[in-house]
């Protein structure tokens, strides 16, 4: 009897460790410079919505051909949340109906279609690819050579990301040109762990049964100010960019 004890005690407790194992390589990257994960965007423009959240966008790597070469890195905003227009702070689309179809350095998309271009799990970018020896002790290698969509306004781009400051920020630049012809914009994401994104979705996120923003009435206007502004302002415990 005292053995079975003991051994149901000892079953119990390596339960209890490895559950706790599973929530933390639930929560973080195995490698903290892998460019996969969660990664909060910020409005790093001088602008009424400097330093507000502007969604969450997952890093990953290709599956499939899809979208552009399997196993090169793709992008795609998990929940959207706000942009800014005529200076002011409004709730994202829902749909990118400018988006279109193009091919941008093989990164392929197809958004003509309603069915399809919901702007919460829309891949944005793609096609990036690993640039030998840009590596270093807290930065990893660099991909580059993909391409971009913006869904605020349609325009498309050359794309490179890198993970930076240790793995905390990873740094994506959309540009034309090439060498040091290239001209673009840079911004700094910050990583968050799945939990604080799945979190972030519940409160945040488009309902899919509604098809609506959980601030928002059907026709997109705000009809909750205050959870509108509880999610642009949400606090994931990072240091922002600006």
């Amino acid at each position: 009897m005292k053995k079975f004890k003991l051994l149901s005690l000892v079953v119990l407790a390596g339960f209890s460790v490895s559950s706790v194992y599973a929530e933390d390589a639930k929560n973080a990257p195995e490698d903290k410079l892998s460019p996969v994960g969660y990664w909060v965007q910020f409005d790093e423009d001088k602008d009424v919505g400097n330093g507000k959240v502007q969604g969450i966008v997952q890093t990953y790597f290709a599956k499939d051909n899809k979208y552009g070469d399997k196993g090169t890195l793709e992008m795609k905003i998990v929940v959207p949340v706000m942009k800014i227009v005529n200076n002011k702070i409004v709730p994202a689309p829902v749909h990118c109906d400018i988006c279109g179809k193009g091919d941008v350095n093989g990164f392929k998309y197809n958004y003509t279609d309603a069915s399809n271009n919901l702007m919460q799990g829309l891949v944005f970018a793609g096609n990036l690819q690993p640039q030998e020896n840009t590596n270093s002790s807290d930065k990893s290698l660099e991909f580059d050579k993909g391409g971009v969509i913006n869904p605020n306004d349609g325009k498309t781009y050359n794309s490179k990301a890198q993970v930076q400051d240790g793995g905390e920020t990873l740094f994506a630049r959309a540009y034309k040109g090439s060498g040091w012809y290239a001209v673009g914009k840079n911004a700094h994401w910050k990583r968050i762990t799945e939990s604080q994104y799945e979190q972030a979705k519940q409160k945040c996120g488009l309902n899919e049964g509604t098809g609506v923003y959980p601030y928002t009435d059907k026709d997109g206007k705000v009809i909750n100010q205050k959870l509108f502004e509880e999610c642009y302002n949400y606090d994931f415990g990072v240091k922002k960019p600006v």
